[in-house]
């Protein structure tokens, strides 16, 4: 049986030290960075199969088995509507649309 995954945009403030669901930061590392003084955010992205934590934005859902990282960020999806279509995308490919 297929579970319904939720890929998810989140504040990397909001991001527990050891949150209890698969994070990818902006290189796709599951491993939280330690930031510099000076240093930018990175996007992290998130994937659930039950409600979203506080403070994320929906990517898309997905029936993928198991849950893979999403596609990385890319110069074409600067904002986050540009990569919640390239999510979207991805998603429905999964899933033989």
């Amino acid at each position: 049986m297929h579970q319904d995954y939720k890929y998810f945009v989140i504040p990397f403030n909001a991001v527990p030290v050891s949150p209890p669901y698969p994070v990818w930061y902006a290189t796709w590392s599951k491993t939280r960075p330690h930031l510099q003084p000076g240093m930018g955010s990175p996007v992290v992205v998130g994937v659930v199969m039950g409600e979203l934590p506080k403070d994320a934005i929906l990517l898309g859902t997905s029936t993928k088995d198991p849950d893979p990282p999403p596609p990385p960020l890319s110069a074409r999806s600067v904002s986050l509507s540009d990569y919640q279509h390239s999510v979207k995308a991805w998603l429905e490919l999964g899933r033989g649309w």
